[in-house]
């Protein structure tokens, strides 16, 4: 059956244009490239995601490093001089220190020091001296010190990261809708070209055989003519944008092993795994306000940010008290015979050292602590400006996907509309009732309508996107409702 053939058949089988979308989900014949497929296979394997998830380590790797300031400490020491037959020192010095997540360090020794030359001060038994103790803060580092707010800004700089690596994913992904989409619509446009190129010359070659049999003036051969010549420029024009849409695409392919890989010869885009067809669920909303407000990078990477601030706020307040500390520790000399360290006498054998030092004026860290205060409110203002921006966005991104539904559903009808009317001119045209220009005009209106149908759809899938951007959650993208 020819093309023109086709379209009156197709206007003859009724006479009430449907409500959905009639334009082929698939561009145009060849290997269909799904669009899931294709935005499942840049979320996984392109470089920029790669790198995004180094971010993710990084921070991991960071935060371990903060970790790292709890880690036992063990030091070692021995030192010993002898000279012309005199020993003049023998000094041995072990050292454990076990930090805690609350501020106070367990402490475990064991010195001896012997000799014929040696300060007294720092003799020891012949068994050497075992200390067991404690160092606490009383004053700053009570509540948190360096260790700690090392801690919670690494947990902080984690969330940050996270936000980071999906915010960098997600505009990742958005550019390659819209380039797909971009690419969709010029298959979709060339497809539509090469079809009117095929009826314009089907046409023309009926009209050279009317115009032979006398049925038809020959200036219609003329009229058919120029046609189709117009409707090859638009085809050439179409070929040469369909080209680089495609070269575009390409940019987001790559494999599992790091390489770029290229689209087949003759694959053709695919809106398959997008349901054009789909309402958006306007009781959603209120869920993906929620949603937008847990997960949107933006807010994860100011929320963390708000951590830090509230972090180091803690730890410079804590300057404002005074450096206080005690330590104590209880000491024995052990058994030689069995072998057994008991600190059974800590009332007289013990060591205790204390610490107080403050500023007069604190000046220093007054300024300090006021400067930690100010950051931390404009962190807290800047998140309440995000999460009023992301809402706006949400709202829109729905209101205009919602929009972008009715539009597809009334260009479908447009488009099969224009089919009839292009059936019944084709009818009047045979009865010799009507001109070949009006016929030309109809289908030109007809393709025209398609192409808008064509570009509706790769909005389409734009905004889906952007609706999953906007939320935070790219899985959205999958299905909308």
């Amino acid at each position: 059956m020819s093309v023109a053939s086709a379209v009156l058949a197709a206007a003859s089988l009724g006479a009430q244009p449907s409500a959905r979308p009639t334009a082929p989900i698939v561009a145009d014949s060849g290997t269909p490239l799904a669009f899931d497929a294709f935005y499942a296979r840049v979320q996984r394997f392109h470089p920029v995601v790669q790198q995004a998830r180094l971010l993710a380590a990084q921070a991991d790797a960071e935060l371990r490093v903060a970790y790292g300031s709890f880690d036992p400490q063990l030091s070692v020491f021995w030192d010993k001089k002898s000279f012309n037959g005199i020993g003049y020192y023998d000094e041995t010095e072990f050292k454990a220190t076990v930090p805690t997540p609350f501020g106070m360090d367990v402490k475990l020794g064991y010195d001896r020091a012997a000799g014929q030359i040696i300060n007294p001060e720092r003799a020891t038994p012949s068994t050497g001296l075992y200390q067991l103790g404690v160092a606490i803060p009383i004053g700053q580092r009570i509540v948190t010190d360096e260790r700690r707010n090392a801690v919670r800004q690494a947990k902080a700089l984690k969330d940050v990261a996270d936000g980071d690596r999906r915010g960098v994913v997600n505009r990742l992904l958005l550019d390659a809708t819209k380039d797909f989409g971009r690419w969709y619509e010029a298959a979709r446009r060339r497809a539509i070209a090469r079809e009117g190129v095929q009826l314009a010359s089907f046409r023309l070659s009926a009209v050279r055989e009317r115009v032979r049999q006398g049925d038809a003036p020959a200036i219609d051969t003329i009229e058919a003519s120029l046609e189709v010549q117009r409707r090859e420029v638009t085809r050439l024009d179409t070929e040469q944008a369909e080209y680089v849409a495609r070269l575009a695409v390409s940019a987001y392919l790559w494999d599992d092993r790091g390489d770029p890989v290229d689209p087949s010869p003759d694959a053709v885009p695919s809106l398959l795994g997008l349901d054009l067809a789909a309402r958006v669920d306007s009781t959603a909303l209120p869920r993906w306000l929620a949603m937008a407000e847990e997960r949107h990078p933006e807010l994860v990477k100011i929320n963390g940010r708000v951590r830090q601030a509230e972090a180091q706020r803690l730890f410079v307040g804590q300057q404002l008290l005074p450096a206080a500390s005690v330590e104590v520790s209880t000491l024995t000399s052990g058994d030689r015979r069995n072998r057994i360290i008991a600190f059974d006498n800590s009332s007289e054998n013990y060591k205790t050292t204390a610490l107080f030092k403050s500023s007069l004026l604190l000046l220093k860290e007054r300024g300090r602590f006021d400067q930690a205060g100010q950051r931390l409110a404009s962190q807290k203002f800047e998140a309440a400006r995000l999460r009023r921006e992301i809402a706006l966005d949400v709202r829109s991104a729905t209101n205009a996907l919602s929009a972008l539904v009715e539009q597809l559903r009334g260009q479908a009808i447009a488009v099969e509309q224009s089919r009839l009317l292009l059936a019944g001119e084709l009818r009047r045209f045979e009865n010799g009732e009507s001109s070949l220009l009006i016929v030309n005009l109809r289908e030109r209106a007809l393709l025209d309508e398609r192409v808008r149908l064509a570009g509706l759809e790769a909005k389409y899938a734009a905004a889906r996107t952007e609706l999953a951007v906007a939320v935070g959650e790219p899985s959205l993208l999958a299905v909308v409702r």
